[in-house]
Parts: C-alpha cells; structure tokens; sequence
C-alpha cells in the first residue's frame, strides 16, 4: 500500500508543477485539464465561491491581466492520500506588482484532489497567505 501512495503522491506532485508550468507560459486552457467540471475556488478571507472549471482558469486569466509577477517559487507540495481524495499543499513566494504597488507574499495554495476514471482532478482550491512586504515602487 505504502508504494501505491508514493505513485499517487508522485502523481499530485506532477499535477501541481505542471499547473504551475502552465501558467508561466499563459497556457490557461492547459490549467483546466486538471480541474474537475465543477471545481470549487473558496477565496481567502471571503466567504465568496468561485464555481466551475472556466471561472478557475479565468481567475488565472484576471491575474496576469491586472499584475505583473516579478518573481515566483514554489516550495515542495506536501501532500497526503486517502482513498480516493488527496489534498496537497503547495507553498509558494511572490512578488508582484499592482495597480503601482510592489506585493511580497508567502503561502500555500490548498488543493483538494479526486481520483475518478483513473485520473486526479482538483475539486477544491483555496489559499492561505501571508504578507512579506507592501509598499509604492
């Protein structure tokens, strides 16, 4: 059992820097193969839902369109499988720039995993962040 969950572990790690790669090259369709049709987004602070795989690839979209990432890394996911659900958490660092203010974030992006046909698709997503720095240019 233990190496079934190293495959699955592997497999969740892939999906989340692949999402990650797609992203950095603005291949936003290529985000929505790995998200179940009626994915869930609860956004940080906000009892607001974003529904729906296009509303998720759109939230991607509305980024890149309103800030300018300076940098961006991504730590090592930690993720952990149970059955037929996995939830993996994926820390992160990014400086970014919007509406002329410079941002410095840490956190974790929280994504809830179903294995169903065979193939992981994120069912659930949410964020926690902390703010590093913020300030005018």
């Amino acid at each position: 059992m233990a190496k079934e969950s190293s495959s699955e572990t592997k497999a969740i790690k892939g999906i989340v820097r692949a999402i990650s790669d797609h992203w950095k090259l603005k291949d936003y369709e290529g985000i929505g193969s790995y998200l179940a049709d009626d994915v869930v987004t609860a956004r940080p602070g906000s009892d607001d839902r974003i529904r729906g795989r296009d509303a998720y690839v759109q939230s991607y979209r509305d980024y890149d369109q309103s800030a300018e990432t300076l940098e961006y890394s991504a730590g090592d996911p930690k993720v952990d499988v149970v059955g037929d659900t996995a939830v993996a958490v994926c820390p992160f660092e990014v400086k970014y720039k919007h509406q002329g203010t410079m941002h410095h974030e840490r956190g974790n992006n929280i994504l809830v995993f179903s294995l169903s046909h065979d193939r992981w698709k994120i069912v659930w997503r949410t964020m926690q962040v902390v703010v590093v720095g913020e300030g005018n240019d």
